[in-house]
């Protein structure tokens, strides 16, 4: 009996921490959420190494989802929403030196153009 009273709060110890991982079925949604805003963005053009990473990890999640392996479901969507996000970051990075490259060359033009004006009033 005292045996039992000693192993009874560990089993349920032991049981309780393998239960306690709910499926991350959230997660995986808010993971394909940014991929695919990631996509909707061209991360294809700008980051395609990370939204890459980020499909596979994800699927990798489904795949240990499927086989109720949560724990390590939750992990890869997470490392999957990181590359995501990095992809997007990347991405908008990408678009904003673009259009700062366009808005330098649009000076450029616009002040050769002055300067030829005054050299033709001269």
């Amino acid at each position: 009996m005292k045996v039992l009273k000693t192993a009874l709060p560990l089993l349920l110890f032991f049981t309780g921490a393998c239960a306690s991982m709910n499926p991350p079925t959230q997660q995986l949604t808010e993971t394909e959420t940014m991929i695919r805003q990631a996509d909707q963005i061209g991360a294809g053009d700008y980051a395609p190494l990370e939204i890459r990473q980020a499909r596979q990890k994800l699927e990798q999640a489904r795949v240990a989802y499927n086989n109720e392996d949560y724990e390590e479901a939750a992990r890869l969507a997470e490392q999957a929403k990181v590359d995501a996000e990095l992809a997007q970051i990347k991405t908008l990075s990408g678009k904003t030196q673009l259009a700062v490259r366009e808005l330098r060359e649009s000076i450029r033009l616009l002040e050769e153009e002055l300067s030829n004006r005054d050299d033709e009033n001269k």
